[in-house]
């Protein structure tokens, strides 16, 4: 997870009374956090929508943000939830230092950029090529060399 000062731009909540949870017999070692596409009824049969999302946990000592950077999922009508199924270990969750519950309380975010399919899409064709150039390399001691290496010079098709 990276950290950040800047809140998520689009969904927060706050949890109080977080403590609760262990007296509904919710007991895992990890907080799993998901996303999910609620009332599709409107979209299009075979609906999809790709995007772009981060999740957030909010460090209230800090003032900062925990999150996920940049995960990258395809919503459809067989997969319409998608999420991190370890997001945060309840050990780090529960520790007073981390800040990240206090007063038995914490809060967690999201972003979701929808990716839009505006593509530009290009087409080269390549007509009437009737020469074909091939040029082996043959580098030696491959495993000693530095960084970069540069070939030989060649020509082909009157270009160095």
């Amino acid at each position: 997870m990276e950290t950040r000062e800047v809140p998520s731009a689009h969904f927060l909540i706050k949890i109080e009374s977080f403590s609760l949870f262990d007296k509904i017999q919710v007991d895992n070692d990890y907080i799993s956090v998901n996303l999910a596409m609620t009332d599709t009824s409107s979209l299009p049969t075979n609906w999809e929508v790709n995007v772009v999302f981060n999740i957030f946990l909010f460090n209230q000592i800090s003032g900062h943000y925990l999150y996920s950077p940049g995960i990258t999922r395809r919503f459809q009508t067989m997969k319409f939830e998608w999420g991190l199924s370890k997001f945060i270990s309840m050990e780090i969750l529960s520790d007073p230092s981390n800040g990240c519950l206090v007063n038995d309380t914490c809060v967690f975010g999201a972003e979701v950029f929808i990716i839009e399919r505006q593509a530009a899409v290009e087409c080269l064709s390549l007509d009437n090529v009737d020469t074909c150039y091939n040029h082996d390399l043959m580098i030696s001691d491959f495993s000693k060399l530095e960084e970069t290496w540069n070939s030989a010079y060649f020509i082909d098709g009157g270009q160095k």
